[in-house]
């Protein structure tokens, strides 16, 4: 107020009257109407408030949705790896010559995840042994003969429901798998899962203590529960919630949960076992985030029509002063006089003056002004241009005061945004150790010489990455005699990856070229040898074999010679036999990244086996069939690749009276080049072929996940 007094004096002349002041301040003004430009704020505030509010409702269906699908299929995983793991189990040589003493001492250091027992029974149901008991012990006949005998009819695995067994008193879930031999179910293996492999797969999920996570089987029964779990494993889900199982394999549904809870039920439904998980969450708690958006709305409310009455009041009072500057700034930029009125606004008076005094020397200005600034604009747009088309980054380096200017490409290429503080001292930090000397010695000459900078040498981001730049300047004297240097920087990590790339693939095609060259030079002489012997189909097995290496050549060029998966190995040979329905060829096991060694080698081999199986095998009749299933193992050991071959339903088999040369070829390309084993077995009912490779010598890499959780997974 004082120094608004103040002003009024010096710009009132001497003989007029107070009224003719001005009466109220502009910071005034613009106070009140900051308030009021506030209301409409609040209002697309409140807005917000309760879009957010529905944003949260449904990101946290769709969030809770995929965790419970995400469940499910560790369900899966969980089974199916079990059912992985009595499979190896049933292969074992010692239930084949019937030493069910050894199998048993297996079978108890198997280390599955914690079962009950596993028990080797008879098709006809006589027990032979159980690892709940020490061997030898005389054990009752089985109580569950249908199970075996649809085991047995099906020759797929079963798991059955919870229920509590006799024998021991404890609930369970079993998993029974028929052994194969000769073509012939001649064991079904069993596996009792207590719940509480179930329950700790709840327990990992580290569920929200409000909630609740359960997994039921398919008649419903509660198998694992998050909440009391030793109250409510074994009873049934309420009815509305399998019904809604029922009825679709996913979805959510408000519901009561066993404990009287009102909740919002979110379930998924195996697809494979008809298992399902379901995650509950309180009622109450979408309740809470609806009524606290709620109450904001209606004070909100309030608050804005306060603020609408108070604004168009305000408004009123200053429209006609803004009317007369805008008129005053019209006329200013017409290059018109502008008038003295008083607008009796404190402020905009000032303003009026300023703009009165400054309009003369405005337009004795205006055209060197326009002159000026269209030159320096020209100047800017070219060098713009110059520097976008080349993608390069301007800056400017004053050794004596340290100042180190920077355009925001510039900053870009050393890994800084566009508005982020970037300083010599942070140039050179971000240099990379090995380059320092490099670059400091050739700012140096530079600077020293008066000649031109060239260098190219290695930065490091923040975010840890490598990249290279290519920096150009040249030095001059400024106004004021300072030595500085300008120039540019180009981010060239792509032309020098690109030159590394070319060099490696260059030496890369060398050496593959050379590898197939003596692959196909052994498969030349072993054939030349066949023909010589009189096999009338030299010729024809030589160019398929050829053909079969072309394919897997091309399936290691789409990897650029870094590997490939087993599984698309095998669907390289098998997929052209394979059925619509996918039901002639089975492929199981899991994600397998193979050496380009041992692509080549299991291309050969997987090729041989698929020739015979069309020409003499499974593969030469329609009912026929061929499964291959692999596994990662592991023992007292080093951890191996077990893959087995077996094929069904074809022409009853004979074993061959002398070793062929697909047997050669496959034991001197598995066998001598990856330290493989391979057992061929001519059974009647197929061939089965069984080869074990040590992990190392074949593997690229496993994933860390599937190495440790899904390793037995399909």
């Amino acid at each position: 107020m004082i120094q608004a007094n103040r002003t009024a004096t010096r710009t009132t002349e001497p003989g007029k009257s107070s009224a003719g002041r001005a009466q109220t301040s502009l910071r005034q003004v613009l106070w009140v109407l900051v308030l009021a430009l506030a209301l409409p704020a609040i209002l697309v505030a409140g807005g917000g408030l309760y879009s957010v509010y529905r944003a949260e409702q449904r990101a946290t269906d769709l969030r809770l949705q995929e965790i419970t699908r995400a469940m499910s299929l560790s369900l899966d995983r969980e089974i199916e790896k079990a059912e992985a793991a009595l499979r190896v189990l049933a292969s074992s040589p010692s239930i084949r010559t019937g030493d069910f003493a050894a199998f048993h001492r297996q079978a108890m250091e198997a280390g599955l995840a914690e079962p009950a027992w596993i028990a080797l029974f008879e098709p006809d149901g006589k027990v032979l042994l159980n690892t709940r008991v020490p061997y030898g012990t005389p054990l009752p006949d089985s109580i569950r003969p249908e199970t075996i005998r649809r085991v047995q009819e099906t020759r797929r695995a079963e798991l059955s429901d919870l229920a509590v067994r006799p024998a021991t008193g404890q609930a369970l879930v079993t998993l029974d798998v028929p052994v194969v031999i000769d073509g012939r179910v001649a064991y079904i293996l069993s596996s009792a899962i207590g719940p509480e492999v179930f329950q700790k797969l709840i327990q990992d999920q580290r569920i929200a203590a409000g909630w609740n996570a359960a997994v039921l089987d398919r008649s419903g029964k509660i198998v694992a529960r998050s909440r009391s779990p030793e109250q409510f494993i074994g009873q049934s889900a309420r009815p509305r919630l399998l019904e809604a199982i029922t009825a679709s394999s996913e979805g959510q549904i408000d519901n009561v949960t066993l404990d009287g809870i009102p909740a919002r039920t979110y379930f998924s439904r195996s697809q494979p076992f008809g298992w399902s998980f379901i995650i509950s969450l309180p009622a109450s708690e979408l309740r809470a985030a609806l009524q606290r958006p709620l109450i904001w709305l209606l004070v909100l409310a309030g608050v804005i029509v306060a603020g609408i009455v108070l604004a168009a009041h305000l408004s009123r009072q200053i429209a006609k002063p803004v009317d007369q500057l805008v008129a005053s700034a019209k006329a200013l930029g017409r290059g018109e006089p502008v008038t003295d009125a008083s607008t009796h606004v404190l402020e905009f008076d000032a303003i009026r003056k300023a703009l009165a005094e400054a309009a003369t020397a405005i337009r004795m200005q205006k055209q060197s002004r326009e002159e000026v600034i269209a030159h320096v604009a020209e100047s800017e747009a070219r060098l713009r241009l110059a520097l976008n088309a080349g993608d390069l980054g301007s800056w400017e380096f004053t050794p004596s005061t340290g100042e180190f200017v920077t355009s925001a490409t510039c900053r870009a290429n050393f890994g800084r945004a566009a508005d982020e503080s970037f300083t010599y001292t942070d140039l050179v930090a971000s240099t990379h150790p090995e380059d320092r000397a490099k670059q400091a010695e050739a700012v140096a000459e530079a600077m020293t010489n008066r000649t031109d900078l060239h260098v190219e040498y290695r930065v490091i981001w923040p975010d840890g990455s490598e990249h290279w730049i290519r920096v150009s300047g040249r030095t001059r004297i400024g106004t004021d005699g300072s030595l500085s240097m300008v120039g540019v920087s180009q981010n060239i990590t792509k032309r020098r990856e690109a030159d590394e790339r070319q060099a490696l693939l260059l030496h890369e095609l060398n050496h593959r070229v050379k590898n197939t060259l003596a692959t196909v030079q052994s498969i030349a002489s072993m054939t030349r040898r066949s023909a010589e012997a009189g096999d009338p189909n030299a010729w024809d097995a030589f160019m398929g074999r050829l053909q079969g290496l072309a394919k897997t050549h091309d399936l290691l060029t789409s990897t650029n010679w870094n590997g490939a998966l087993l599984e698309n190995v095998l669907r390289n040979e098998l997929d052209p036999y394979q059925d619509p329905m996918q039901q002639r060829i089975r492929l199981r096991g899991p994600r397998v990244n193979l050496q380009p060694s041992a692509v080549l080698a299991m291309g050969l081999a997987v090729h041989e086996l698929a020739t015979n199986a069309v020409k003499y095998g499974s593969l030469s009749m329609m009912e026929g069939r061929v499964s291959v299933m692999w596994a990662v193992t592991t023992g007292p050991g080093p951890a191996s690749l077990l893959v087995e071959w077996t094929e069904s339903g074809g022409p009853r088999v004979k074993p061959p009276e002398r070793q062929g040369f697909g047997t050669k070829l496959i034991q001197r390309g598995l066998a001598q080049q990856l330290g493989g084993d391979i057992k061929l077995d001519f059974a009647p009912a197929g061939i089965r072929c069984v080869i074990t490779f040590p992990l190392k010598s074949v593997v690229v890499a496993l994933d860390a996940t599937e190495e440790n959780e899904e390793r037995y997974a399909s």
